[in-house]
């Protein structure tokens, strides 16, 4: 049986066939060392290099392990990361015998191979990541309701009746209440139906409605308010105990709204919560190992609890890229996957910028070539 299962945004397929699991084994893991996970200091690699008659197989463990636990997981990352579970059956020396048990597959081709082999070559240093705790009072104080005002004022001008209500200043609706109970925007494209747009995170607002009794009664509401349709968008704070901060609304007496103002209004919340965050940006000045890199990402051994606590709550960094021999590269990194591997997270990164350097993908680019030589 296959399954797809998401994981800190990579998703992956989980695979239980021994007949799908011995051809990735003979394609892929055969081919080259592997990395065991769960241990932090020594990475221990391993290759299979025999498969037995009973369908298990023979690895050979290329760094040296205090203790094999009865049961672990192998990983291969190449065009996409690979991750299989096994039991260990016996141990003799540096031969391990195992039985597979579940592979998993990540769905997504990466865009560019990796390349490995990185560590004591090139580290991540100079962390700037976000401030775990911060303060409430400058979340929800009139200099963020300000924020968002203005940067909605900028973003809105295609829909001069859109309205930001500051849940602290203004009138919070019914409707309101319920999109936030929800964690769902608001979406009615015919109040005379109270029929809602067909689309993820819109709210059945009709259904919910029939389960109070009040459909024929809102119904009646909006007819003599004059309005046809409308859109209520939750601003929601996205990290602590649920709160809600502000709702986007906008309205029409004739037709529906129209639908490109959700992608203004998520425009809109992702530019206030970046502006927010950048505020409460601190230094950690300590180097991480990177495990291997492309073109496009890194992926980096974070061992720090302050980095792993901060990428929790905001899953974006910026850090000084060391390749052995050459000068620092300020680049921005976005979060695509976490993978714990018990005393430090695996982090997947992808590059999306390089810090007032224009010409800092050329750079990266070429360190990426010259590491590889040495």
């Amino acid at each position: 049986m296959n399954e797809t299962i998401e994981s800190n945004s990579r998703v992956w397929k989980t695979v239980n066939e021994q007949e799908f699991i011995d051809k990735f084994i003979l394609e892929k893991f055969s081919k080259e060392l592997s990395i065991i996970k769960g241990y932090e200091s020594s990475k221990p690699r391993a290759k299979f290099i025999s498969k037995k008659p009973n369908g298990m197989y023979v690895l050979k463990l290329e760094t040296d392990i205090d203790a094999v636990e009865k049961k672990g997981t192998i990983y291969l990352t190449n065009e996409r990361q690979l991750e299989l579970d096994f039991e260990i059956v016996e141990t003799k020396e540096d031969l391990v015998l195992m039985k597979p048990t579940l592979l998993k597959v990540a769905e997504a081709d990466r865009k560019s191979p990796r390349i490995g082999g990185l560590l004591g070559k090139v580290t991540a240093g100079n962390f700037l990541i976000s401030k775990q705790d911060i303060e409430e009072s400058k979340l929800f104080g009139v200099s963020s309701g300000v924020l968002i005002q203005d940067i909605h004022r900028k973003v809105l001008k295609s829909f001069p009746n859109s309205k930001v209500i500051v849940a602290s200043q203004g009138s919070v609706t019914e409707e309101m209440e319920l999109s936030f109970k929800k964690s769902k925007a608001i979406f009615v494209t015919d109040t005379n139906q109270m029929k809602s747009l067909d689309a993820d995170g819109i709210l059945d607002l009709r259904k919910e409605f029939e389960d109070e009794f009040l459909l024929e009664d809102k119904i009646l509401e909006y007819k003599k308010k004059k309005i046809s349709s409308f859109v209520i968008f939750p601003i929601l704070i996205p990290f602590g105990p649920p709160k809600h901060f502000a709702y986007l609304t906008v309205s029409q007496e004739l037709g529906s709204v129209n639908p490109s103002v959700l992608d203004l209004y998520k425009e809109v919340e992702n530019t206030f919560f970046q502006r927010i965050m950048d505020s409460n940006t601190y230094t950690v000045d300590v180097r991480q190992n990177i495990v291997n890199a492309s073109t496009h990402g890194v992926a980096i051994e974070v061992t720090d609890r302050r980095i792993r606590e901060a990428l929790a709550v905001k899953p974006s960094l910026t850090v000084d890229l060391n390749f052995k021999m050459q000068a620092p590269i300020r680049t921005a990194l976005a979060v695509r996957h976490i993978t714990n591997c018990g005393d430090y997270d695996l982090v997947g990164t992808e590059i999306v910028g390089f810090s007032g350097d224009p010409d800092g993908l050329r750079k990266y680019k070429s360190y990426l070539e010259f590491i590889q030589k040495i």
